[in-house]
């Protein structure tokens, strides 16, 4: 017999999907007002060259000019994904009639197409490879090629100011303009996305954590999402949403944001879009600075080793008007002596064609030096201060090592005391000299001073490559060690007392975020006295913590190939950037093992 409470049960478990999606009325802000004077639009294609980033794609864009816009100035402006989206140039007449905005340019795009190649054929639809990747590829279309073009077709004149721009999308639009911000807030510091696509789609997943662990940037965010958000394959959009607006506001973002219970759709973000803009431009007349953390309340950990100083170029010496290149290696010593190898510049200008190798000196009082040493444009050699005090050179493929021993009068000397091959170098406080070997691929050697040698080889397949740099831990027992270009692993193996290597394997796991191919590019490496882990990527400075965990990363100006701690008390953290030097105060003192006797850090948390 069939109950008859089953019929009333069926309908109550079916209510939630009958549900209609709440409706989200316009505002006055978003309809066309008499008396409000009307911007202009002009709508044209752009068509991608093969040297683009996006070969052969074509697009539609609309720009709106606002009425009475002098394009002999700088204009503000705000770039939208997808077109025009939110009623955007309606807003745009009401709000800068009121002036609640600066007199903004809208720049609307949509997402490129590559043709049919036939009549029997499908476009390539570019939208999510362009909008949903999380690499740095759609900005630098936006940045470097588009808006430049349009600048140029349509005389407009876009201001450089970064407070000055902002970026929107819905969905894919979305992570794309919070991605184009993200790489560039040199050019956007403005941000809105609605229903962004913060899901698994092309690594976007990854952002709430990501946030967690770079230095804050200086960008202001608004989100918008609801509870009836897309729910697929690659995510909860709903949950996702959210899960961004906590990370940027534990990393003391200026963030904003408005929840409902729409759906996947333009309604809700285009209701409160008015006052989205009102938010993200607020003060714009009497304050239009963006700041990093403005409110002092990020809980990034950088924080704690850092502070909150800044990079700051080191000023190198130029002898005969020549630069400097591949400046990629450093070595300290223990009274904060910072050492550089890099190679003076080809001047076409004196036909002199063969550059020149040079020891750069930064001394721990800000004075720098350069040196002359043997070597040639192709080498790649390592640099470490011994239990002597000597400056010591890797050679890469020489049949010696160099060592650089300074003078009475304080000029530098090369020398070549050493019967080895190698490339990268570090010694410990006993003088036992470890180094990987340039005529064997994939090895690690350990001289001892007694003039034993042993040596132990990396599996080429566990780290992509053979070891790049080295470094010791501070109780000088353990060596770490990156891989190949595309390896995202720190490797770990115990120095025994004797000079044995045994239990190699990988250790960290370094961040690959947004890089194409993976290529992390991790190069060198140093620690300070907490054992904490310093290692130069693509990406910046990572900072593992003794257990292999990434718990920040602090961006660099310039892609960084070598690291190390240097100054006065080993305070301030250098990088080498391949044609200059960096450094930044922070609030570690870094070890130089060669020099100094081992240092037993506390245990990590685990």
């Amino acid at each position: 017999m069939r109950s008859p409470l089953l019929p009333s049960f069926l309908f109550l478990l079916f209510v939630p999907f009958l549900r209609a999606e709440p409706e989200f009325p316009l505002t006055a802000d978003s309809k066309p007002q008499p008396d409000v004077p009307k911007g202009t639009m002009i709508k044209d294609s752009y068509t991608a060259k093969e040297g683009s980033v996006f070969p052969g794609t074509q697009r539609e864009y609309q720009i709106y000019l606002p009425a009475g816009h002098d394009q002999s100035k700088p204009a503000a402006f705000m770039v939208f994904q997808d077109g025009v989206i939110y009623q955007a140039p309606v807003v745009f007449d009401n709000l800068i009639a009121k002036k609640d905005i600066p007199p903004l340019v809208g720049i609307f795009i949509k997402p490129g197409v590559v043709s049919a190649a036939n009549d029997n054929a499908l476009p390539r639809f570019n939208r999510s490879y362009e909008y949903d990747s999380i690499t740095p590829t759609y900005s630098q279309f936006l940045i470097d090629e588009f808006l430049p073009a349009i600048e140029a077709k349509h005389g407009l004149k876009l201001s450089t100011d970064p407070n000055h721009a902002a970026i929107s999308g819905n969905s894919s639009g979305g992570i794309c303009a919070f991605m184009a911000a993200w790489h560039r807030p040199d050019r956007f510091r403005r941000v809105f996305t609605g229903v962004g696509t913060y899901v698994g789609i092309h690594g976007a997943d990854q952002l709430p954590v990501l946030v967690r662990k770079f230095e804050p940037k200086p960008l202001r965010v608004f989100l918008q999402s609801g509870t009836g958000d897309n729910n697929l394959y690659c995510g909860d959009w709903w949950m996702a949403n959210q899960m961004m607006e906590r990370s940027l506001t534990w990393a003391g973002y200026d963030v904003n944001h408005a929840w409902g219970e729409g759906g996947h759709n333009q309604k809700h973000a285009s209701q409160i879009f008015p006052d989205v803009l009102r938010w993200l431009w607020r003060d714009w007349q009497t304050n239009i600075e963006v700041k990093a953390n403005p409110k002092g309340e990020s809980k990034w950990r950088g924080y704690e080793v850092v502070g909150d100083g800044e990079w700051s170029r080191i000023l190198l010496p130029t002898e005969n008007r020549r630069a400097y290149e591949r400046i990629e290696v450093l070595a300290s010593s223990k009274d904060g002596e910072v050492t550089a190898a890099g190679f003076a510049k080809k001047n076409t200008a004196t036909l002199d064609d063969s550059p020149d190798a040079i020891l750069i000196v930064v001394s721990s009082d800000g004075r720098i030096a350069t040196f002359p040493f043997s070597g040639d444009s192709n080498d790649s050699r390592g640099l470490a201060y011994n239990h002597k005090g000597s400056l010591c050179v890797g050679a890469d493929g020489l049949p010696s090592a160099e060592s650089v021993r300074g003078g009475r009068d304080g000029s530098k000397r090369a020398s070549k005391p050493e019967d080895a091959v190698f490339q990268h170098l570090c010694f410990r406080s006993d003088g036992v000299l470890i180094s990987t070997h340039a005529s064997v691929g994939g090895r690690l050697r350990v001289s001892l001073p007694n003039g034993r040698v042993k040596s132990l080889e990396v599996k080429p397949l566990e780290f992509l490559g053979p070891p790049v740099a080295i470094t010791l831990s501070p109780d000088q027992s353990t060596l770490y060690f990156t891989g190949g270009k595309s390896c995202e692993y720190v490797g770990s193996l115990q120095i025994g007392d004797d000079g044995s290597l045994q239990h190699c394997q990988r250790y960290g796991q370094l961040e690959c975020f947004g890089l194409a191919d993976s290529e992390i590019a991790a190069r060198g490496l140093c620690v300070d006295t907490n054992g904490w882990l310093y290692v130069a990527t693509s990406l910046g400075i990572q900072v593992c913590d003794q257990a292999g965990r990434v718990n920040f990363i602090i961006p660099t100006p310039k892609q960084p190939y070598d690291v190390c701690f240097g100054g006065k008390d080993l305070g301030e953290l250098f990088i080498a950037c391949g044609d200059t030097i960096y450094k930044r105060p922070t609030k570690a003192k870094g070890v130089v093992s060669g020099q100094q006797a081992p240092l037993k850090p506390a245990p990590p948390k685990l």
